[in-house]
């Protein structure tokens, strides 16, 4: 225990804390200590438990400590103001940062730690491991337990932080914080002070590894696709952070705020919703059905599995990933990918979230209010929602979301973009990729994008273009800057759109596509080839090939004087034999056994790149088209820039495109919701493009007054990254949130009504949308 309390941090009672073989001085501040730290220092707080029936509240501060990498002092509740007054100018480090500030402000709001974060002076480990592993391995290390601050220390530190510690009395320490809220700090148990200190010292300790390890990847990455040059990168650390973290922290403290604030549910259309759910659900089986699958049904998992294998033969350019037992995978987050190109996994998925939404509503019968949580960083920059309710991904009737609310006394200002993905592309194409870009002229002449591509392929005006002939155009809008192939534009029309389009329109709009967008050819070119790049890992040369065969025809071609270069041929006849079981020539002759085995030799010699499913595969020599796609996915993959400098490593030909526009809108999209909750706005979602907002109950004119202000933070926010690309806000104001809401504003310009649907217009759920 500490029995009095120190009035310099050499006073006879320094607490001795033991981290990694070494011993750091703990005392306790107190004001009269003045300014203690002069550089860069981790601060932690414990809290009351964690109520988790209820995120809208915020746990009380009990205890803080702080560290600069030489000593640390303790910060009891009643002295954090005048402890952050001390150290106005200096950077403070987090792990999970948003739940720490949230934590201060409450405890004194005067810390004004907030303002802080807008000069850059904060910075939350938990976002710099994430950032940093999108950058060195492409993902975002977003699974349970994957950035939590013991994991970071197992990681980085090779520390171990036992979270299972207790105290005399038997009780988890981490969990017990709550019992010495308001006590003096001399009678805390020790333990609950080492417990403290060791997370605080590790804390500082990953911000030293994780910003040396940052800065490694940032200065070799002038060769990744999307690098401008080293000023540019210089200058996109300076104002967004390291790996754009500056960004994802703004981003995380609203989105927590959101969490908090909860989306209000109108009681008196609970049962009506859930009856309508509940035949949502019914309709989505019995098309789930027509595919032979029995969703909820007795062997439900085994017909899956066969509707899976069933839809991998029928499409064999898409990958369905495998389990490590050589299942199919089943799980959104293998899934999701295929959504967009296979009509059964965009109705197994829609049927999914019916399922839990409508779980959300009656097993929540008698909350009135619904927190959604929110994940800030996916691998393409946009964010994620979960919890007890999925914010971002609900069905798109009214039934659904006009059950939504406003709090009693105030209505909704329903915020979004208008097709900013596409004006994110223009700029990365002008500013990132030294492009002449007509697609920027056109957005910033106020052209309709998808009218001018229609008109071109139907050799008429845009004002002629009907409303199906633009509809037809959406899907190569916002395909094809993705890499999409004509064949799969198809799919994706019929599935994303309702668009029936015919392979001969899908090549007439793509071909439309390129000639009103010339620079998107430049753009797309970045392709791989697979075949040289696989030739080239596996070392499948000339000279190796006739090492194992005896087999000279390729030694002896006159194109192949050079024999020990990797020869593309041989990766093609590889490929297929790791598809099929019987593989032959053009010719219909069939492979040589040492042909095979050679193909075989050499692949082992990467088995281990390989999902566990496959590896057991080459093992067994056991060939087909998953494992086909498996091996192809060794090679292709590279590292993209978005224009705000972030890397994304390991991404494919289609993910490095898509990362370029949608990372960059999302990025955009994340310093507008800054914006807005500075100025004071309570956001009540998020969802990638849009925002909705709750504002007090008024007149017409100051209903005007907020939407404009509103439109003016996220234009704001979003020239930051676009300033020379017209962005445009639409906004509408309701009682309700409602789908097709749209503004209804007077002759004068000035007033701003409430937007409601006429009763023809209310929509069914599950009814298509525009």
């Amino acid at each position: 225990m500490l029995l009095t309390t120190p009035i310099h941090p050499r006073a006879e009672n320094t607490m001795k804390v033991n981290f990694q073989d070494r011993e750091y001085d703990f005392v306790p501040w107190l004001p009269a200590m003045g300014r203690v730290f002069q550089r860069p220092f981790a601060f932690d707080c414990e809290t009351t438990l964690i109520d988790n029936e209820r995120p809208g509240l915020t746990p009380a501060y009990v205890l803080g400590a702080a560290f600069d990498g030489k000593s640390g002092v303790f910060v009891p509740r009643t002295q954090v103001s005048d402890f952050f007054a001390a150290h106005l100018d200096c950077t403070v480090v987090f792990h999970n940062a948003a739940f720490d500030l949230d934590v201060i402000h409450m405890a004194a709001p005067d810390t004004n730690l907030y303002d802080r974060v807008d000069v850059n002076q904060i910075y939350d480990t938990q976002l710099m491991h994430r950032l940093l592993t999108l950058g060195e391995d492409g993902h975002t290390s977003q699974g349970k337990g994957e950035s939590t601050l013991e994991h970071c220390a197992a990681t980085y530190l090779s520390v171990d932080l036992p979270k299972d510690t207790t105290d005399s009395r038997g009780n988890p320490v981490r969990l017990s914080y709550g019992k010495w809220l308001n006590r003096p700090l001399g009678e805390m148990d020790r333990v609950y002070l080492e417990y403290l200190a060791a997370d605080v010292i590790a804390t500082r300790k990953l911000y030293k590894v994780l910003r040396t390890r940052t800065r490694n990847l940032l200065d070799g990455s002038a060769g990744v696709w999307g690098f401008v040059s080293d000023e540019w990168l210089d200058d996109c650390i300076s104002r967004f952070g390291p790996q754009t973290h500056h960004i994802q922290l703004k981003a995380a403290i609203v989105l927590r705020s959101i969490t908090a604030n909860g989306l209000h549910l109108d009681n008196a259309r609970r049962s009506e919703l859930a009856e309508s759910l509940q035949t949502l659900q019914q309709r989505q089986k019995a098309k789930l059905r027509k595919y032979g699958y029995l969703a909820g049904g007795k062997g439900s998992n085994k017909s899956l599995q066969a509707v899976l294998r069933m839809r991998s033969r029928k499409n064999p350019k898409l990958s369905y990933p495998l389990t490590e037992t050589e299942q199919f995978a089943t799980a959104y987050d293998a899934l999701q990918d295929l959504a967009h190109a296979d009509p059964f996994v965009k109705l197994l998925l829609e049927y999914r979230e019916t399922k839990e939404l409508l779980g959300s509503f009656v097993g929540k019968m008698a909350k009135s209010v619904l927190h959604p949580s929110f994940n800030v960083l996916a691998r393409s920059g946009r964010t994620s929602s979960f919890g007890e309710i999925n914010a971002q991904n609900l069905p798109k009737s009214d039934e659904v979301r006009a059950c939504f609310v406003p709090r009693p006394g105030y209505e909704f200002i329903d915020a979004d973009y208008a097709t900013i993905e596409l004006a994110t592309l223009a700029q990365a194409c002008l500013t990132q990729f030294g492009l002449d870009s007509k697609m920027a002229a056109a957005i910033n002449g106020g052209a309709d994008l998808h009218k001018l591509v229609a008109a071109r392929m139907l050799d008429k005006s845009p004002d002629e273009v009907t409303k199906e002939e633009r509809q037809k155009a959406k899907p190569v809008n916002f395909g094809k800057p993705g890499g999409m192939g004509n064949e799969t534009l198809t799919t994706y029309a019929k599935v994303n759109y309702g668009v029936k389009m015919t392979p001969e329109e899908a090549d007439a709009l793509s071909e439309s596509w390129f000639d009103q967008f010339p620079e998107m050819r430049d753009f797309l070119h970045n392709a791989a080839d697979t075949a040289a790049e696989l030739a080239e890992m596996l070392d499948l040369t000339p000279a190796s090939h006739f090492a194992s065969t005896d087999d000279n025809r390729f030694i002896n071609h006159p194109d192949n004087a050079e024999l020990d270069r990797p020869h593309p041929i041989l990766a093609m006849m590889l490929m297929k034999v790791v598809k099929e079981p019987s593989p032959m020539t053009n010719a219909g002759k069939a492979y040589s056994e040492a042909d095979c085995n050679y193909f075989w030799t050499q692949l082992e010699a990467v088995v281990d790149q390989l999902p566990a499913a496959q590896q057991k595969a080459v093992v067994a020599r056991r060939p087909s088209r998953s494992l086909q796609r498996a091996v192809m996915g060794l090679v292709g993959r590279a590292p993209v820039f978005t224009l705000s400098g972030r890397v994304r490593a390991n991404a494919t030909y289609s993910a490095r495109h898509n990362t370029i526009f949608q990372g960059l809108a999302a990025d955009g999209a994340k310093l507008a919701l800054w914006r807005l909750w500075r100025a004071g706005y309570r956001i009540v979602n998020f969802v990638h493009d849009q925002v909705l907002i709750e504002v007090p109950e008024g007149s017409a004119r100051e209903r005007m007054v907020h939407a404009k202000k509103i439109r003016g933070h996220m234009i704001e926010g979003m020239k930051e990254l676009v300033p020379d690309v017209r962005v445009e806000v639409s906004y509408a104001a309701a009682t309700r949130w409602y789908k097709d809401a749209e503004a209804v504003i007077d002759s004068t310009g000035k007033k701003l009504e409430l937007w409601a649907p006429k009763p023809q217009e209310k929509q069914k759920v599950g009814a298509k949308s525009a």
